[in-house]
């Protein structure tokens, strides 16, 4: 190849070069930017604000380049395109394959599972899954695998068994604990992927005072797996299945629950969820998930207050209509807020407070149809004086509703303990 050709091949991948960076550049100054990505549902960077602080200490642009990572144009649609490359390059297998495993000491705790260790699988129909961001990929959806070992199960007891004895009048004190999605759809092909879950709840309730009342929602859940009761995308379960939990309670606590007949609702479509953003899994991408939430016809009041004040009360509307896209979940009750408050007409005397992560948001509502009061506290957030308030809100129920995996984690059991601190 002659000098001449080589110079004119030099000269037209550094036009080439050039023309991607000025239209890249031309492109991310006017196209619109936006402050949030709903593909990974979180706030882009902002432009920073200069200050000679920021200056010299470098801090202002390494915020600029932030910035221009997190508003390059078409920056979703990019991310799509590296996710389906990486797949067909091999990043992803038809069998198991651990992608990024954790070591979980509490996943080495062992559990009795003589009785049920294939007690509800599913059987064997050829279909394969993988192990990706420590998750179960499986028949384009994604699952969380459960390890936990009996000995933090028996803490989460010992933490509820305190509320019971704080010697509140008349308090009764209920436990609900849901099971993982992947408790319903495992083969026994892949059996050891998690343990059952049933044996470890049934370790938690009999660990319990015996005046706690204790909900079985895996054995009503058990009965509508065929339903669409756990998201595809996203590790909560949908409002149907927080139904089937809410009738479950409703039998546990003498109460008639409501029928979804009739009920008027709304649907957030077009859902790609918390699985969804840690795997980028485009079999995820092409099953996504819709949000339905249910208009009540019984009047509600909806406040939500404040940790530092108990007689603080801010008017509101229980469902956050402008969620949309990664953030739909969070029209159940506005997100994760740390108290709220629902008065009703019921005027029955029954008011309860419910302590909860966020698989507690789609099951709150269901209580107005029953109760004249309900207090729901987030154990992640609230930090005020929780037996001030229970006792200052005429609280007589108290049901603390958590996720096997919230009632196997230090986190969430510190969490609970820290409410009675105050």
């Amino acid at each position: 190849m002659s000098e001449k050709t080589n110079r004119r091949i030099q000269v037209v991948n550094v036009t080439l070069f050039c023309s991607l960076l000025l239209l890249g550049g031309t492109a991310s100054l006017l196209l619109k930017k936006t402050e949030l990505s709903l593909t990974e549902n979180r706030k882009l960077a902002s432009f920073p604000v200069f200050s000679d602080s920021a200056l010299w200490s470098g801090g202002y642009f390494r915020d600029i380049e932030m910035y221009y990572a997190d508003n390059f144009p078409w920056r979703d649609r990019w991310i799509d395109v590296s996710a389906s490359f990486r797949n067909k390059l091999g990043f992803a297998s038809t069998d198991i394959t651990i992608y990024s495993p954790e070591n979980n000491a509490e996943a080495n705790e062992k559990t009795d599972t003589s009785k049920s260790e294939t007690a509800g699988l599913r059987p064997d129909d050829g279909a394969t899954g993988e192990v990706k961001k420590s998750l179960f990929v499986f028949k384009n959806r994604a699952f969380e695998m459960f390890g936990g070992g009996p000995a933090m199960g028996r803490s989460y007891a010992n933490v509820i068994n305190s509320y019971n004895r704080l010697g509140i009048p008349n308090l009764q004190v209920y436990n609900l604990i849901i099971p993982v999605a992947l408790e319903f759809e495992l083969t026994e092909k892949y059996k050891k992927l998690q343990k059952p879950n049933r044996p470890a709840i049934e370790n938690v309730y009999n660990s319990l005072d015996p005046n706690i009342k204790k909900v079985w929602a895996i054995d009503e859940l058990r009965k509508h797996r065929e339903e669409y009761i756990y998201f595809n995308t996203d590790h909560h379960w949908t409002s149907l299945g927080a139904y089937y939990a809410y009738r479950a309670f409703c039998e546990t606590a003498g109460l008639t629950p409501v029928s979804l007949d009739t009920v008027r609702y709304k649907v957030k479509p077009a859902f790609l969820g918390s699985l969804y953003r840690l795997t980028r899994d485009p079999k995820l991408k092409e099953n996504p998930d819709s949000v339905k939430y249910y208009l009540f016809r019984d009047s509600v009041r909806f406040y939500i207050g404040s940790s530092g004040s108990l007689t603080y009360w801010g008017k509101s509307k229980m469902y956050g209509e402008g969620a949309s896209g990664g953030n739909s979940y969070s029209v159940f009750l506005q997100g994760d807020l740390p108290i709220v408050k629902m008065e009703t007409e019921h005027k029955n005397g029954r008011k309860i407070a419910l302590v909860k992560e966020s698989y507690g948001n789609a099951f709150a509502p269901y209580l107005i149809n029953n109760f004249e009061k309900v207090v729901v506290v987030d154990q992640r957030y609230y930090t005020g004086d929780f037996i001030a308030m229970l006792k200052d809100e005429g609280i007589n129920e108290l049901l603390f509703i958590n996720n096997i995996f919230a009632a196997h984690t230090p986190f969430h059991i510190e969490k609970i303990r820290g409410l009675m601190k105050k």
